[in-house]
């Protein structure tokens, strides 16, 4: 079973989407957090949780982890009580791809990383559009603003609107 290290990023599936943050260790999480009741998520602010709080119901996460060498693969490794062939893997490896081969970045060492993050605590610009928890946590790693989750719904979205248009 593999354990996060400082500024790595790490995801959690909470069934219709996933949420993401920076691991500075078990007790220090830095991610969009917000109350369970918040529908209109109003509330979510950057902010340090412990492990608990960032997983929610959940125990199973990814850890992500970035090369330096960006001729190598980047890799998105099961971590805690994933099993190998949840479909969740496929998504994953596919944000990373995108990353890696469309999109111009720079990978940051783990203390830059989470200097990046740090900077950003108190923040509450959330948008799940264009400013959500993977917005964050991938630039804190590589300096590149995205959502995958958010592009694929927009694909969707816009395939079907450009499919049945008459």
């Amino acid at each position: 079973m593999i354990e996060p290290q400082y500024g790595d990023v790490i995801c959690v599936n909470h069934g219709i989407y996933n949420h993401f943050g920076i691991f500075v260790d078990k007790n220090h999480i830095i991610h969009y957090s917000g109350k369970n009741d918040d529908f209109l998520l109003r509330k979510m602010v950057i902010r340090e949780t412990g492990i608990d709080d960032f997983l929610g119901d959940s125990d199973k996460y990814y850890v992500y982890k970035f090369s330096q060498d960006k001729a190598s693969k980047v890799s998105r490794t099961r971590a805690k009580g994933l099993d190998r062939e949840l479909a969740q893997g496929a998504y994953a490896l596919y944000m990373l791809y995108r990353i890696k081969n469309k999109v111009k970045f720079k990978i940051y060492s783990p203390e830059e990383t989470v200097e990046r993050a740090r900077s950003r605590i108190g923040e509450r610009r959330f948008s799940l559009v264009s400013n959500n928890c993977e917005h964050f946590a991938i630039w804190c790693k590589t300096g590149v603003t995205q959502s995958f989750q958010v592009n694929t719904v927009m694909k969707a979205v816009f395939i079907k609107y450009l499919v049945y248009e008459d």
